[in-house]
């Protein structure tokens, strides 16, 4: 079960306390919704609408300014593409929560190609290592490698 919590811990590093507070009503809404998530829906769905909600909600907090203050202090603008980061990262907590079966491996597999997901591939990579080959594995973690930052793969990533 995806809590309320983990929702908030999840977006606190792109939308900081302050803002995060504001939002509380909506980390309540999406953890309900990631908590309805099922293989047969898919993902991308629910990825585009935590995207909006996400957005949605964030304009009206911030009066449209879009700033978010972070832990040390210093104020953020927080950017267009940086919502289908926040969702990305959100649908990682239903992915983590799948069971070890081909239907989701598969599941992840496309989902990843489709919509580009980061999570996606994390939990391909951390959950589902074992139902894969060495290359398969070494695919995964070239493209993660090449395709995004270090600070969202370093923790998980050998």
């Amino acid at each position: 079960m995806i809590s309320q919590v983990q929702v908030m811990n999840t977006l606190r590093p792109w939308l900081g306390e302050p803002l995060l507070q504001a939002l509380t009503p909506l980390t309540a809404d999406i953890a309900g919704r990631l908590n309805g998530f099922s293989l047969r829906r898919g993902g991308e769905e629910m990825a585009d609408t935590l995207d909006s909600l996400l957005f949605r909600a964030v304009r009206q907090a911030t009066d449209g300014r879009m700033l978010a203050q972070l832990p040390d202090g210093t104020f953020v603008r927080v950017r267009v593409e940086d919502f289908s980061v926040m969702a990305d990262e959100l649908m990682l907590l239903p992915f983590e929560q799948l069971p070890a079966s081909r239907e989701s491996l598969q599941f992840l597999r496309d989902y990843s190609m489709r919509h580009a997901s980061l999570s996606a591939l994390r939990v391909l990579y951390t959950r589902f290592g074992a139902m894969q080959s060495p290359d398969e594995l070494t695919a995964i973690a070239s493209v993660v490698r090449s395709c995004y930052p270090a600070f969202r793969w370093q923790g998980w990533l050998r």
